[in-house]
C-alpha cells in the first residue's frame, strides 16, 4: 500500500455517519441514514423547512433524537446526512411520525415542498459494530466526524475484524479518541464499512490521523498495508453537525 493511500485512509479512521445517527445513542445500534443532496438555489428553503416544520413535527410525534451532518469543506457541497436511531423495524409499520402529527393533507404538502428542494435522496440501514468501536460518553453529540468508507473484498470479513481489533482499536483506546465503526445494510452495499473518528474541532485534525500521531507516518503506513487485498477505499468525507436541525 502506498504512503499516500495509507494517509488517505487514516486521516479519518464515517458518517452521516454515517455517519454519520447519533450513532452513540442508538439502542440497539441500528440507524436509518438518509443522504440528501439539496438544490443549491433552494438550500435556504430546505433548511427552513427542516428547522420550522420537520423538526417540530418529529418532536411532537415523540421522536427522541436525530442528528444532521453537512459536508462541504471536505466533501460534496449541499450534501446533508440525516441519521435517526432504529429501536426495531416494527416502528416502520403504519404511518410515519410526520403523517401522524400533521395529517394526510399537510404532510403531503410538506413532502412536496421538500421534494422541490432536493436533487436526490438515499436511505439505508447502518449498524454500529460496538466490538470494533471506541464509544466515549462525552462524544454522544459528535461535532465533527471524519468518515472513511471502505468496501471489503468478498470473504475478507474475518480478516478485517481481526485487523481492526488487533491493530487499530487499541490505538484509539489508548489515545482516548472516539471511534465509530458501522456497516451498511438494507438500501446500500453490505460490503461497505464506515470508520469515523470523532473530533470536537477542526484543529484536532492537525498533525495527521490518530494512527499517525501514535505510530508515526511509517508505522501507520506499515499497519495499514495489512489492508491490501482486504478492503478498498471508496471515499473520505469530513462532516460537521448542524445544531439547528438536530435534537
Amino acid at each position: 500500500m502506498s504512503h499516500r493511500f495509507a494517509l488517505q485512509i487514516h486521516a479519518g479512521v464515517v458518517l452521516l455517519a454515517a455517519a454519520l445517527s447519533n450513532p452513540c445513542l442508538a439502542q440497539p445500534s441500528m440507524s436509518r441514514v438518509t443522504i440528501t443532496h439539496v438544490r443549491p438555489d433552494m438550500l435556504t428553503e430546505w433548511v427552513d423547512l427542516q428547522k420550522n416544520e420537520v423538526v417540530p413535527a418529529l418532536k411532537k410525534a415523540g421522536e427522541k433524537t436525530r442528528t444532521v451532518y453537512v459536508s462541504g469543506l471536505f466533501g460534496s457541497s449541499y450534501e446533508y446526512v440525516i441519521i435517526a436511531p432504529i429501536a426495531s423495524f416494527a416502528q416502520f409499520d403504519g404511518d410515519s411520525p410526520i403523517l401522524k402529527t400533521l395529517g394526510p393533507v399537510p404532510a403531503a404538502r410538506l413532502g412536496e415542498k421538500l421534494r422541490k428542494c432536493t436533487v436526490s435522496s438515499q436511505s439505508f440501514l447502518s449498524t454500529r459494530l460496538d466490538d470494533l468501536s471506541n464509544v466515549i460518553e462525552a462524544d454522544q453529540q459528535p461535532k465533527i466526524l471524519v468518515s472513511t468508507r471502505l468496501r471489503l473484498v468478498t470473504g475478507k470479513l474475518q480478516e478485517f475484524e481481526t485487523f481492526m481489533k488487533t491493530d487499530v482499536l487499541p490505538v484509539y483506546k489508548k489515545a482516548k479518541v472516539g471511534y465509530l465503526v458501522s456497516r451498511r445494510g438494507l438500501g446500500a452495499n453490505s460490503n461497505d464499512f464506515v470508520l469515523s473518528t470523532v473530533y470536537s474541532k477542526y484543529a484536532d485534525l492537525d498533525g495527521g490521523s490518530v494512527l499517525t500521531k501514535a505510530l508515526g507516518p511509517e508505522g501507520a503506513a506499515k499497519v495499514l498495508a495489512k489492508l491490501t487485498g482486504v478492503a478498498n477505499l471508496v471515499e473520505q468525507i469530513v462532516r460537521s453537525r448542524v445544531e439547528d436541525l438536530s435534537f
